[in-house]
Protein backbone atom coordinates (compact mmCIF):
# COMPACT_ATOMS: atom_id res chain seq x y z
CA UNK A 1 0.00 0.00 0.00
CA UNK A 2 1.28 3.59 -1.10
CA UNK A 3 2.37 5.88 1.73
CA UNK A 4 0.07 8.82 2.60
CA UNK A 5 2.84 11.54 1.93
CA UNK A 6 3.03 9.99 -1.62
CA UNK A 7 -1.05 10.12 -2.22
CA UNK A 8 -0.76 14.36 -2.01
CA UNK A 9 1.39 14.98 -5.12
CA UNK A 10 -0.74 13.02 -6.86
CA UNK A 11 -4.17 15.13 -5.67
CA UNK A 12 -2.84 18.60 -6.33
CA UNK A 13 -1.39 17.96 -9.71
CA UNK A 14 -5.09 16.48 -10.36
CA UNK A 15 -6.44 19.65 -8.84
CA UNK A 16 -4.29 21.95 -11.21
CA UNK A 17 -4.84 19.98 -14.36
CA UNK A 18 -8.13 20.61 -14.07
CA UNK A 19 -8.26 24.56 -13.00
CA UNK A 20 -6.09 25.11 -16.53
CA UNK A 21 -8.75 23.20 -18.54
CA UNK A 22 -11.60 24.93 -17.17
CA UNK A 23 -10.17 28.22 -18.11
CA UNK A 24 -8.46 27.32 -21.29
CA UNK A 25 -9.49 29.38 -24.49
CA UNK A 26 -11.69 27.50 -27.37
CA UNK A 27 -9.52 26.36 -29.91
CA UNK A 28 -11.95 27.32 -32.69
CA UNK A 29 -13.42 31.03 -32.34
CA UNK A 30 -16.12 32.19 -34.18
CA UNK A 31 -15.96 35.52 -35.87
CA UNK A 32 -18.09 38.69 -34.90
CA UNK A 33 -21.67 38.82 -36.27
CA UNK A 34 -20.77 41.78 -38.90
CA UNK A 35 -18.44 39.56 -40.52
CA UNK A 36 -21.02 37.02 -41.95
CA UNK A 37 -23.69 39.57 -43.30
CA UNK A 38 -23.50 39.95 -47.04
CA UNK A 39 -24.09 42.95 -47.61
CA UNK A 40 -25.17 43.45 -51.31
CA UNK A 41 -26.60 46.85 -52.67
CA UNK A 42 -30.13 46.87 -54.71
CA UNK A 43 -27.25 48.63 -57.35
CA UNK A 44 -25.59 45.35 -57.13
CA UNK A 45 -28.44 43.08 -57.34
CA UNK A 46 -29.58 44.96 -60.50
CA UNK A 47 -25.96 44.25 -62.19
CA UNK A 48 -26.00 40.37 -61.13
CA UNK A 49 -29.61 40.09 -63.09
CA UNK A 50 -28.08 42.24 -65.66
CA UNK A 51 -25.34 39.32 -65.75
CA UNK A 52 -27.76 36.62 -65.44
CA UNK A 53 -29.59 38.12 -68.33
CA UNK A 54 -26.76 38.38 -71.12
CA UNK A 55 -25.70 34.60 -69.81
CA UNK A 56 -29.20 33.53 -70.76
CA UNK A 57 -28.89 35.14 -74.28
CA UNK A 58 -25.49 33.64 -74.92
CA UNK A 59 -26.95 30.30 -73.56
CA UNK A 60 -29.66 30.51 -76.52
CA UNK A 61 -27.66 31.35 -79.15
CA UNK A 62 -25.36 28.78 -78.75
CA UNK A 63 -27.86 25.90 -78.59
CA UNK A 64 -29.30 27.43 -81.46
CA UNK A 65 -25.67 27.26 -83.25
CA UNK A 66 -25.34 23.45 -82.01
CA UNK A 67 -28.63 22.15 -83.37
CA UNK A 68 -27.52 23.10 -86.90
CA UNK A 69 -24.03 21.67 -86.25
CA UNK A 70 -25.50 18.30 -84.76
CA UNK A 71 -27.97 18.12 -87.83
CA UNK A 72 -24.53 18.22 -90.11
CA UNK A 73 -22.72 15.74 -87.99
CA UNK A 74 -25.92 13.42 -88.54
CA UNK A 75 -25.69 14.32 -92.32
CA UNK A 76 -21.75 13.46 -92.28
CA UNK A 77 -22.17 10.18 -90.47
CA UNK A 78 -24.79 9.24 -92.98
CA UNK A 79 -22.55 10.50 -95.67
CA UNK A 80 -19.80 8.49 -94.44
CA UNK A 81 -21.77 5.21 -94.06
CA UNK A 82 -23.37 5.37 -97.59
CA UNK A 83 -19.84 6.03 -98.73
CA UNK A 84 -18.20 3.11 -96.86
CA UNK A 85 -21.34 1.18 -98.28
CA UNK A 86 -20.48 2.52 -102.14
CA UNK A 87 -17.35 1.69 -101.41
CA UNK A 88 -17.98 -2.37 -100.69
CA UNK A 89 -19.71 -2.75 -103.34
CA UNK A 90 -17.58 -0.99 -105.86
CA UNK A 91 -14.72 -2.61 -104.39
CA UNK A 92 -16.76 -5.82 -104.79
CA UNK A 93 -17.48 -5.36 -108.61
CA UNK A 94 -13.86 -4.09 -109.52
CA UNK A 95 -11.68 -6.99 -107.78
CA UNK A 96 -13.91 -9.70 -108.12
CA UNK A 97 -14.67 -11.18 -111.78
CA UNK A 98 -18.25 -12.21 -111.95
CA UNK A 99 -18.30 -13.81 -115.61
CA UNK A 100 -18.45 -16.98 -116.90
CA UNK A 101 -15.00 -18.54 -118.10
CA UNK A 102 -16.64 -19.01 -121.70
CA UNK A 103 -16.88 -14.81 -121.38
CA UNK A 104 -13.94 -13.87 -120.02
CA UNK A 105 -11.79 -12.31 -122.83
CA UNK A 106 -8.56 -14.06 -122.44
CA UNK A 107 -10.45 -17.86 -122.54
CA UNK A 108 -12.88 -16.44 -125.47
CA UNK A 109 -9.52 -15.31 -127.68
CA UNK A 110 -8.19 -18.98 -129.00
CA UNK A 111 -5.18 -19.34 -130.93
CA UNK A 112 -2.56 -17.30 -132.25
CA UNK A 113 -2.72 -13.22 -133.56
CA UNK A 114 -1.99 -14.29 -137.01
CA UNK A 115 -2.86 -10.79 -139.00
CA UNK A 116 -3.75 -7.36 -138.67
CA UNK A 117 -6.12 -5.73 -141.71
CA UNK A 118 -8.89 -3.09 -142.00
CA UNK A 119 -6.93 -0.38 -140.37
CA UNK A 120 -9.52 3.17 -139.37
CA UNK A 121 -8.41 6.19 -138.73
CA UNK A 122 -10.29 7.45 -135.86
CA UNK A 123 -9.11 10.45 -134.71
CA UNK A 124 -5.76 12.80 -135.43
CA UNK A 125 -4.00 13.21 -132.00
CA UNK A 126 -0.06 14.13 -132.47
CA UNK A 127 2.81 11.40 -131.27
CA UNK A 128 1.52 11.08 -127.84
CA UNK A 129 -1.59 9.93 -126.42
CA UNK A 130 -3.25 6.58 -125.09
CA UNK A 131 -6.72 5.63 -126.08
CA UNK A 132 -8.43 2.51 -123.81
CA UNK A 133 -10.66 0.48 -123.71
CA UNK A 134 -11.96 -1.84 -120.94
CA UNK A 135 -10.48 -5.43 -121.47
CA UNK A 136 -13.67 -6.78 -119.34
CA UNK A 137 -17.08 -7.71 -121.04
CA UNK A 138 -18.77 -8.08 -117.89
CA UNK A 139 -18.51 -4.48 -116.91
CA UNK A 140 -20.61 -1.54 -118.09
CA UNK A 141 -17.92 0.14 -120.15
CA UNK A 142 -18.24 -1.87 -123.48
CA UNK A 143 -19.14 1.25 -124.98
CA UNK A 144 -16.53 3.89 -123.17
CA UNK A 145 -13.30 5.09 -124.27
CA UNK A 146 -10.52 7.25 -122.34
CA UNK A 147 -7.77 8.70 -123.36
CA UNK A 148 -4.60 9.83 -122.11
CA UNK A 149 -3.60 12.90 -123.54
CA UNK A 150 0.52 12.70 -123.25
CA UNK A 151 2.90 10.26 -122.82
CA UNK A 152 3.17 11.97 -118.91
CA UNK A 153 0.56 13.57 -117.13
CA UNK A 154 -2.42 13.08 -114.15
CA UNK A 155 -5.23 13.92 -116.18
CA UNK A 156 -8.18 10.81 -118.05
CA UNK A 157 -10.69 11.74 -120.25
CA UNK A 158 -13.71 9.94 -120.46
CA UNK A 159 -15.44 9.22 -123.29
CA UNK A 160 -19.56 7.40 -123.19
CA UNK A 161 -19.01 6.00 -126.97
CA UNK A 162 -15.76 5.76 -129.48
CA UNK A 163 -17.54 8.27 -131.55
CA UNK A 164 -18.04 10.66 -128.59
CA UNK A 165 -14.19 10.26 -128.91
CA UNK A 166 -13.83 10.93 -132.60
CA UNK A 167 -15.35 14.53 -131.95
CA UNK A 168 -13.62 15.35 -128.65
CA UNK A 169 -17.04 15.01 -126.74
CA UNK A 170 -15.41 14.58 -122.99
CA UNK A 171 -18.24 12.92 -120.54
CA UNK A 172 -16.03 13.04 -117.61
CA UNK A 173 -12.33 13.48 -116.37
CA UNK A 174 -10.50 12.16 -113.31
CA UNK A 175 -7.38 13.92 -112.01
CA UNK A 176 -4.59 12.03 -110.29
CA UNK A 177 -2.82 14.05 -107.38
CA UNK A 178 0.61 15.19 -108.30
CA UNK A 179 1.72 15.96 -112.32
CA UNK A 180 4.63 14.69 -114.45
CA UNK A 181 7.97 16.05 -113.15
CA UNK A 182 6.87 16.28 -109.05
CA UNK A 183 5.80 13.67 -107.62
CA UNK A 184 2.18 12.43 -106.89
CA UNK A 185 0.68 9.75 -108.61
CA UNK A 186 1.15 11.04 -112.97
CA UNK A 187 1.47 8.43 -115.17
CA UNK A 188 3.83 7.58 -117.68
CA UNK A 189 4.54 6.15 -120.80
CA UNK A 190 1.92 4.63 -123.50
CA UNK A 191 1.89 0.73 -122.24
CA UNK A 192 -1.69 1.78 -119.68
CA UNK A 193 -4.75 -0.63 -119.79
CA UNK A 194 -8.29 -0.82 -118.11
CA UNK A 195 -9.65 -3.90 -116.92
CA UNK A 196 -13.04 -4.31 -115.06
CA UNK A 197 -13.27 -0.38 -114.34
CA UNK A 198 -10.02 -0.12 -113.27
CA UNK A 199 -6.72 1.97 -114.77
CA UNK A 200 -3.71 -0.16 -114.80
CA UNK A 201 -0.43 2.25 -115.39
CA UNK A 202 2.75 3.17 -114.69
CA UNK A 203 3.63 5.50 -111.76
CA UNK A 204 6.00 8.56 -112.61
CA UNK A 205 9.29 7.65 -111.64
CA UNK A 206 10.39 9.88 -108.54
CA UNK A 207 13.69 9.07 -109.10
CA UNK A 208 13.01 11.64 -112.44
CA UNK A 209 10.55 13.65 -110.25
CA UNK A 210 13.21 14.37 -107.53
CA UNK A 211 16.90 14.13 -110.09
CA UNK A 212 18.23 11.53 -108.14
CA UNK A 213 20.19 8.03 -110.61
CA UNK A 214 17.19 5.86 -111.36
CA UNK A 215 19.79 2.58 -111.88
CA UNK A 216 18.62 1.22 -108.88
CA UNK A 217 15.40 2.09 -108.80
CA UNK A 218 12.48 -0.46 -110.25
CA UNK A 219 9.49 -0.04 -112.27
CA UNK A 220 5.86 0.63 -110.48
CA UNK A 221 2.39 -0.39 -112.00
CA UNK A 222 -0.53 1.29 -109.94
CA UNK A 223 -4.26 0.43 -109.68
CA UNK A 224 -6.86 3.43 -109.84
CA UNK A 225 -10.56 2.26 -108.93
CA UNK A 226 -12.48 4.38 -111.99
CA UNK A 227 -15.27 4.25 -109.94
CA UNK A 228 -14.19 5.16 -106.67
CA UNK A 229 -11.93 7.61 -107.76
CA UNK A 230 -9.18 5.88 -105.69
CA UNK A 231 -6.32 4.07 -105.51
CA UNK A 232 -6.43 0.37 -104.40
CA UNK A 233 -2.51 -1.01 -104.98
CA UNK A 234 0.59 -0.11 -105.96
CA UNK A 235 3.25 -2.91 -107.02
CA UNK A 236 7.02 -2.36 -107.79
CA UNK A 237 8.26 -4.59 -110.32
CA UNK A 238 10.80 -7.35 -109.21
CA UNK A 239 13.39 -7.38 -111.90
CA UNK A 240 11.99 -4.80 -114.42
CA UNK A 241 14.25 -1.62 -114.57
CA UNK A 242 13.91 1.69 -115.39
CA UNK A 243 15.67 1.53 -118.76
CA UNK A 244 13.98 3.05 -122.19
CA UNK A 245 12.83 0.84 -125.17
CA UNK A 246 14.85 1.64 -128.41
CA UNK A 247 12.04 4.06 -129.36
CA UNK A 248 9.59 6.12 -127.50
CA UNK A 249 9.68 7.35 -123.56
CA UNK A 250 7.55 4.47 -122.25
CA UNK A 251 9.28 1.91 -120.03
CA UNK A 252 6.64 -1.07 -119.08
CA UNK A 253 3.62 -2.16 -121.32
CA UNK A 254 0.92 -3.28 -119.63
CA UNK A 255 -1.62 -6.21 -121.09
CA UNK A 256 -4.91 -8.27 -119.89
CA UNK A 257 -5.17 -12.12 -120.06
CA UNK A 258 -5.85 -14.90 -118.70
CA UNK A 259 -7.71 -12.91 -116.01
CA UNK A 260 -4.32 -11.02 -115.00
CA UNK A 261 -1.92 -7.98 -115.65
CA UNK A 262 1.01 -8.48 -117.48
CA UNK A 263 3.98 -6.48 -117.16
CA UNK A 264 6.32 -6.34 -119.97
CA UNK A 265 9.84 -4.60 -119.33
CA UNK A 266 13.70 -4.97 -119.17
CA UNK A 267 16.25 -6.60 -117.33
CA UNK A 268 19.91 -5.50 -118.32
CA UNK A 269 18.46 -5.42 -121.70
CA UNK A 270 16.25 -8.89 -121.81
CA UNK A 271 12.82 -8.42 -122.19
CA UNK A 272 11.30 -9.71 -118.65
CA UNK A 273 7.40 -10.49 -118.25
CA UNK A 274 5.71 -9.83 -115.06
CA UNK A 275 2.12 -11.48 -114.04
CA UNK A 276 0.25 -9.32 -111.69
CA UNK A 277 -3.25 -10.60 -109.70
CA UNK A 278 -5.73 -8.34 -111.01
CA UNK A 279 -6.79 -7.19 -107.77
CA UNK A 280 -4.07 -6.88 -105.69
CA UNK A 281 -1.16 -6.46 -108.24
CA UNK A 282 0.82 -9.29 -106.42
CA UNK A 283 3.03 -11.04 -108.15
CA UNK A 284 2.19 -14.42 -109.90
CA UNK A 285 4.89 -15.45 -111.96
CA UNK A 286 8.21 -13.79 -113.54
CA UNK A 287 8.92 -15.44 -117.20
CA UNK A 288 13.24 -14.05 -118.29
CA UNK A 289 12.50 -14.40 -121.98
CA UNK A 290 16.15 -14.63 -122.68
CA UNK A 291 15.82 -12.50 -125.36
CA UNK A 292 17.49 -8.90 -126.04
CA UNK A 293 15.54 -6.29 -126.99
CA UNK A 294 15.18 -5.53 -130.60
CA UNK A 295 17.79 -2.89 -131.04
CA UNK A 296 18.12 0.13 -134.18
CA UNK A 297 19.92 -2.30 -136.40
CA UNK A 298 16.89 -4.11 -136.96
CA UNK A 299 14.91 -0.75 -137.94
CA UNK A 300 12.14 1.35 -136.20
CA UNK A 301 11.17 -0.63 -133.10
CA UNK A 302 7.23 -1.34 -132.63
CA UNK A 303 6.26 -1.95 -128.61
CA UNK A 304 5.63 -5.62 -127.62
CA UNK A 305 2.31 -7.05 -126.70
CA UNK A 306 0.50 -9.78 -125.09
CA UNK A 307 -2.74 -11.64 -126.79
CA UNK A 308 -3.97 -14.98 -126.61
CA UNK A 309 -1.64 -16.45 -124.21
CA UNK A 310 1.10 -15.49 -126.11
CA UNK A 311 3.95 -13.12 -125.78
CA UNK A 312 4.93 -11.07 -129.47
CA UNK A 313 7.70 -8.99 -130.21
CA UNK A 314 7.70 -7.30 -133.67
CA UNK A 315 9.53 -5.23 -135.89
CA UNK A 316 9.04 -3.02 -139.05
CA UNK A 317 10.99 -4.60 -142.35
CA UNK A 318 11.92 -3.27 -145.25
CA UNK A 319 13.15 -6.77 -146.39
CA UNK A 320 10.03 -6.82 -148.49
CA UNK A 321 11.11 -3.44 -151.06
CA UNK A 322 14.37 -5.06 -151.66
CA UNK A 323 13.70 -8.65 -152.69
CA UNK A 324 10.67 -7.50 -154.99
CA UNK A 325 11.66 -4.77 -155.84
CA UNK A 326 8.52 -3.05 -154.68
CA UNK A 327 7.03 -1.01 -151.10
CA UNK A 328 5.90 -4.21 -149.52
CA UNK A 329 5.11 -2.92 -146.24
CA UNK A 330 5.41 -5.49 -143.38
CA UNK A 331 6.37 -6.01 -139.65
CA UNK A 332 8.22 -9.16 -138.70
CA UNK A 333 7.87 -11.39 -135.61
CA UNK A 334 11.55 -11.46 -133.68
CA UNK A 335 10.01 -13.30 -130.95
CA UNK A 336 6.57 -15.21 -129.87
CA UNK A 337 6.42 -17.04 -126.92
CA UNK A 338 3.42 -19.47 -125.20
CA UNK A 339 2.67 -17.73 -121.29
CA UNK A 340 2.02 -21.17 -120.43
CA UNK A 341 4.15 -23.60 -121.77
CA UNK A 342 7.23 -21.47 -122.11
CA UNK A 343 7.89 -22.47 -125.84
CA UNK A 344 9.14 -20.19 -128.47
CA UNK A 345 7.66 -20.13 -131.25
CA UNK A 346 10.19 -20.77 -134.71
CA UNK A 347 7.77 -19.82 -136.62
CA UNK A 348 8.21 -16.69 -139.17
CA UNK A 349 5.43 -14.79 -138.86
CA UNK A 350 4.96 -11.73 -140.87
CA UNK A 351 2.10 -8.91 -140.56
CA UNK A 352 1.08 -6.52 -142.96
CA UNK A 353 1.52 -3.11 -140.96
CA UNK A 354 3.00 -0.33 -142.05
CA UNK A 355 6.94 -0.01 -141.55
CA UNK A 356 6.81 3.34 -139.18
CA UNK A 357 7.93 3.69 -135.61
CA UNK A 358 4.90 3.63 -132.79
CA UNK A 359 5.10 4.49 -129.30
CA UNK A 360 1.74 3.18 -128.88
CA UNK A 361 0.50 -0.15 -129.90
CA UNK A 362 -2.02 -2.11 -127.87
CA UNK A 363 -4.04 -5.20 -127.92
CA UNK A 364 -7.59 -5.17 -126.51
CA UNK A 365 -8.53 -8.89 -126.12
CA UNK A 366 -12.27 -8.29 -125.49
CA UNK A 367 -12.47 -6.62 -129.21
CA UNK A 368 -9.50 -8.17 -130.95
CA UNK A 369 -8.90 -4.91 -132.00
CA UNK A 370 -5.01 -3.40 -132.24
CA UNK A 371 -4.59 0.33 -131.08
CA UNK A 372 -1.77 2.19 -132.28
CA UNK A 373 -0.82 5.95 -133.43
CA UNK A 374 0.94 6.08 -136.68
CA UNK A 375 1.73 9.48 -138.22
CA UNK A 376 0.40 11.98 -135.90
CA UNK A 377 -3.24 9.56 -135.68
CA UNK A 378 -4.49 7.20 -133.87
CA UNK A 379 -5.62 4.35 -135.73
CA UNK A 380 -7.14 0.71 -135.39
CA UNK A 381 -6.91 -2.60 -136.94
CA UNK A 382 -9.32 -5.61 -136.98
CA UNK A 383 -7.13 -8.78 -135.50
CA UNK A 384 -7.56 -12.46 -136.55
CA UNK A 385 -7.56 -14.59 -134.36
CA UNK A 386 -6.71 -18.45 -135.29
CA UNK A 387 -5.42 -19.55 -138.76
CA UNK A 388 -2.00 -19.40 -139.58
CA UNK A 389 0.60 -16.84 -139.97
CA UNK A 390 1.82 -15.43 -142.98
CA UNK A 391 4.83 -17.04 -143.56
CA UNK A 392 5.91 -14.49 -146.36
CA UNK A 393 5.74 -11.08 -147.11
CA UNK A 394 4.29 -11.04 -150.41
CA UNK A 395 1.20 -12.06 -148.46
CA UNK A 396 1.25 -8.20 -148.09
CA UNK A 397 1.91 -6.83 -151.39
CA UNK A 398 -0.66 -4.18 -152.64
Amino acid sequence: MAHPQHRFPCALTLVVTLVCLSSAQPIFKPPPDDKCVCKVSREDDSALQSEVEQLKIAVNQLSEKIEPTQELLHQTKQSIQNFTTGLQQSTTLCMTTTTTPTEDPALACQGPVTSFSGRQTIRAIGDNGVLLRDHSSSSDNTEKAWYLPKYSGNTIEEYRTMDDFAVGNVVTTYRLPGSAGSGGMAWWGHGHVIYNNCLYYQRFPDCMSYSYDCSNEKAQIVRYDLGLRAFTALQSLPTIQLSHWVDGPTYVYLAVDDRSVWAIGSNNGLIHLTKLNANHLGVEDIIDTEYTIPGSHLGSNIPPFIACGKFYSIVPDSTGSRMYGTSIMGARATLILDLTTKQKDTTQAWYCLPVKSRRYFSFNSRENKLYAIESGALVSYNATVGGSYHTDLVACAP
